[in-house]
């Protein structure tokens, strides 16, 4: 008895250890449950908010009516609002997705493509995670509150371009 409570102890620690040095793989999702809350609330894109209607009158006016999609993805709609602003609608016609690889486009907290690591951290502070996709380095941030996440994605130790994300979000 004894000893099978120490195989175990002993397969379920090295189990957390390998856990916790692969999670830089695991999903979006999995980095949401267990990284600290970041406020941003304030987080937009030229004025626009996730979970805003893509289909209201403002953006229209502002934007032009779209409909051509960017591109083909199940679930989503992927729109270009304009050259460096990719969005993408839910069924119901809410922005879930903004990707921003426009250089003149900062964030809330003053970061644009091509900034550092450094500098993100220390505009949004420590409560963040770090992922691996597609050959990036992915640092992000989540509201728990209004279950947006903000992620930036580093090729060359810089900011190559970031995406602000409702929850839903895969």
């Amino acid at each position: 008895m004894k000893r099978n409570i120490i195989i175990f102890t002993t397969i379920g620690i090295i189990f957390l250890l390998l856990a916790f040095s692969f999670n830089h793989t695991f999903a979006r999702s999995y980095h949401h449950t267990f990284t600290k809350t970041t406020d941003l609330s304030k987080e937009n894109i030229e004025g626009l908010f996730v979970n805003d209607d893509f289909y209201s009158k403002e953006i229209t006016k502002t934007y032009g009516e779209k409909t051509e999609q960017s591109r083909n993805v199940k679930g989503y709609d992927y729109f270009e609002l304009k050259k460096g602003i990719e969005l993408a609608v839910n069924e119901t016609g809410e922005i879930t997705r903004f990707i921003i690889t426009d250089s003149n486009i900062e964030t809330i907290k003053g970061i644009k493509i091509s900034d550092k690591r450094e500098e993100v951290i220390k505009a949004y502070g420590k409560n963040h995670y770090f992922r691996s996709e597609q050959g990036a380095n992915i640092i992000g941030y989540v509201d728990k509150k209004r279950n947006t996440s903000i992620e930036f994605w580093f090729y060359n130790a810089i900011v190559e371009f970031y995406k602000l994300d409702n929850k839903s979000m895969k």
